[in-house]
């Protein structure tokens, strides 16, 4: 790990996660913080060697790969911690994040520091539209991946942008991203695209000046994944039905972790079409299965 300084006083830690730093009159705050205590422990001993102490921790959204160090740093600096409203309880308590996935009290094969942080404290909440007035740090709405998930503008141009966009090498890999909801991610994509900024940092993909190619590319990504649903729901399908489709599609090996994350995914894209009636819902089977309609029987989107 190292820090990088990108513009004035926003420097950078790039990584697995890049996490960002602010840091003003001897003051830091961290955007984001890692995936475990080990990075944790790595961030604050860049952050002690520059001389600066940890003041805050501005959380974009909870998944665990965001929060991971957040009790560590917290216990050692005793540093606030900020967050969007809707993303704070799961950071106060990490356990709902795997229930949430699994719908219920949740295996513990899903309760691993993958979909589990450790538990800290936030003490600020923070709307999209607020400033951090100490430092003139401005969060902006970025839902879509997360249900209250934001970003972080600096004062020197920088915008941290979250898991708003991730890079076109991951999507390679993993082909099937992470939606929580559907529309609100095409909205920031859409926000993203028209918007400005001197610099952009997406939390998974690498710093760039022009974020326009990286949203293309994943509003292309979710735009195939309805195509595909909708193909696969041209007969009627459970949602596992349309797990097992996108897995054969994909070349995935199902695990635990993938499969309530996919199906977190299907489940998000398959609301627009069903609030459209573009896909059926029947339940005459004893289950909710999921079928296309017909042209003449849908809605507009």
């Amino acid at each position: 790990m190292e820090l990088v300084n990108i513009s004035g006083k926003t420097w950078v830690i790039p990584g697995p996660v890049n996490i960002g730093v602010y840091a003003e009159d001897g003051r830091a705050v961290l955007i984001d913080s890692g995936s475990s205590p080990d990075a944790g422990r790595a961030i604050l001993r860049l952050v002690r060697a520059k001389g600066w102490d940890v003041a805050l921790i501005i959380n974009t959204h909870f998944h665990a790969d965001h929060v991971g160090g957040n009790a560590f740093i917290q216990k050692r600096t005793q540093c606030e911690i900020a967050a969007h409203p809707k993303e704070a309880p799961f950071i106060c308590f990490p356990e709902m994040e795997p229930h949430e996935l699994w719908l219920g009290a949740a295996p513990k094969q899903l309760c691993t520091r993958f979909l589990q942080a450790e538990p800290s404290n936030v003490t600020k909440l923070l709307n999209p539209g607020d400033v951090v007035s100490e430092f003139g740090l401005v969060s902006a709405d970025l839902a879509g991946h997360a249900h209250g998930q934001i970003g972080i503008r600096t004062p020197d141009g920088v915008f941290f942008t979250a898991d708003a966009v991730i890079s076109e090498k991951i999507l390679e890999k993993y082909s099937i991203p992470f939606v929580a909801d559907y529309v609100r991610a095409m909205a920031t994509l859409d926000a993203l695209e028209s918007g400005s900024a001197e610099i952009f940092v997406p939390s998974h993909g690498d710093i760039c000046s022009d974020i326009r190619p990286m949203v293309r590319t994943n509003r292309s990504c979710l735009q195939r994944l309805r195509e595909e649903i909708a193909q696969i729901c041209d007969e009627a399908k459970t949602r596992d039905d349309i797990l097992i489709s996108l897995s054969e599609l994909h070349g995935l090996n199902m695990n635990m972790a993938q499969y309530v994350l996919i199906h977190s995914t299907v489940t998000a894209i398959l609301t627009p079409m069903i609030n459209s009636e573009e896909i059926g819902v029947d339940f005459s089977s004893g289950t909710l299965r999921l079928k296309r309609q017909t042209p003449s029987q849908t809605k507009p989107a």
